[in-house]
């Protein structure tokens, strides 16, 4: 159903829940690049929820991600991400 979506629509934010280990979504990587890469922007921002705290890049994570955000998710947690990304 997400990739149906993200083929209809271009959003300013994707929040992506990773699962056990980081790789729930993978399927859908290349479909946000292909987004990333029409918009001429790093939009839509990527938000990986994740039970690991860390950077994209210090998990090993697609360079799609933007940002990782810990579990257990608050919106105190949550909300500013999203606010520095999509006003960035």
């Amino acid at each position: 159903m997400a990739a149906k979506i993200l083929r209809s629509l271009i959003p300013g934010a994707v929040v992506l829940d990773g699962g056990v280990d980081n790789k729930d979504c993978d399927n859908l990587m290349s479909s946000i690049d292909a987004l990333r890469r029409a918009s001429g922007k790093s939009l839509p921002a990527v938000i990986l929820l994740s039970t690991k705290n860390g950077t994209p890049e210090s998990l090993g994570l697609s360079s799609v991600i933007d940002v990782v955000v810990a579990k257990p998710i608050t919106p105190e947690r949550l909300q500013p991400v999203i606010d520095r990304l999509i006003n960035r």
